[in-house]
């Protein structure tokens, strides 16, 4: 599996915020920011954005004539890092892992954006990679050079993966992204809708480094676990037996878009 930064050919995103999980008084704002993301991104790559029959007019106006490809699909919501398919390449090709989205262990409705990563791989024209596992695309953070970055309470949560021991991933994982050296992270489960995504904490700026984030409040719930991550990833090697660098970061979210390379 790529990094996030090296260059690709094309960015998805979903044009999928709705007033059932977004209110009414919020959606305006999330379509057009999705839009100013869209738009942007387009300056450089071509983009191609999943919209729901009804909003293809609506998020064309929006877009203007943006190099954005709308694609008419069914979603349940925009976060396509999560749903979609994660890309890899190899000896064949381009191909998308399917990680089998459950709506972050069924706190979500879903029904829809189960099948966004087929359906993203097919229009890519790529053969779809199957496995057992349940996961999201934020939950990983790769350097491309065959070392990942994993949160605990996400992969090895009951809502996901239940049986499924440390081992059990690292060898799934092996296979499926190439990834020979996994580095795991604590947090805490049921805390937010993700169960704690990696990409909220530690992200890979280019092979050996990463910038993870630090809660300097004591009193906060991230202050032990950011403290914790900071000294698992200073003592970490990467995949070539690199030491890692690190540093201090703002928060982030879960991510709104997902390229293909």
């Amino acid at each position: 599996m790529p990094a996030e930064g090296q260059p690709h050919a094309r960015t998805w995103m979903a044009f999928g915020a709705g007033d059932v999980i977004w209110t009414a008084a919020l959606l305006p704002q999330a379509r057009n920011d999705l839009a100013g993301v869209a738009t942007t991104i387009s300056r450089f790559e071509p983009v191609s954005m999943l919209v729901r029959p009804d909003e293809v007019n609506v998020a064309r106006e929006l877009l203007g004539p943006a190099n954005v490809e709308l694609i008419s699909s069914s979603i349940d919501d925009l976060w396509i890092r999560d749903t979609g398919p994660a890309f890899v390449k190899g000896e064949p090709g381009l191909a998308g892992v399917n990680f089998n989205f459950n709506g972050w262990g069924g706190k979500q409705v879903h029904d829809r954006d189960a099948k966004v990563s087929g359906f993203v791989t097919g229009q890519a024209g790529a053969p779809s990679v199957c496995t057992d596992l349940v996961l999201e695309g934020g939950a990983l953070e790769v350097d491309g050079e065959g070392t990942v970055v994993i949160t605990e309470s996400c992969v090895l949560n009951a809502n996901r993966n239940p049986g499924k021991s440390k081992g059990d991933v690292e060898a799934e994982l092996d296979r499926l992204l190439g990834v020979r050296k996994i580095i795991w992270l604590p947090w805490i489960t049921g805390r937010d809708i993700t169960d704690g995504h990696t990409d909220g904490y530690a992200r890979f700026t280019r092979p050996g480094t990463v910038v993870a984030g630090l809660d300097t409040d004591p009193q906060s719930l991230d202050h032990e676990v950011t403290v914790r991550h900071l000294e698992i990833l200073r003592s970490a090697t990467a995949a070539q037996n690199r030491p890692l660098g690190g540093g201090g970061a703002r928060r982030a979210g879960h991510g709104a878009g997902q390229g293909s390379w």
